[in-house]
């Protein structure tokens, strides 16, 4: 399980990458879809952005 944090319209979410199920674009907004059909507005702008993010994202550590 790796745990990363994405910015989003709400704020900051911590997510499980081996969760997300989709990525898509809608609008101007990339949405990330997960395993429980949460559905995360990410502040990203296009879905190239956001694969990247994902990939290269440092594990988030709880307690911070």
């Amino acid at each position: 399980m790796r745990l990363i944090s994405i910015e989003c319209k709400e704020g900051k979410e911590v997510i499980n990458t081996d969760q997300i199920c989709r990525i898509r674009k809608s609008g101007n907004t990339v949405i990330i879809t997960t395993g429980d059909d949460g559905e995360i507005e990410t502040l990203f702008t296009d879905i190239d952005h956001a694969v990247d993010y994902i990939q290269r994202a440092s594990s988030h550590s709880l307690g911070e």
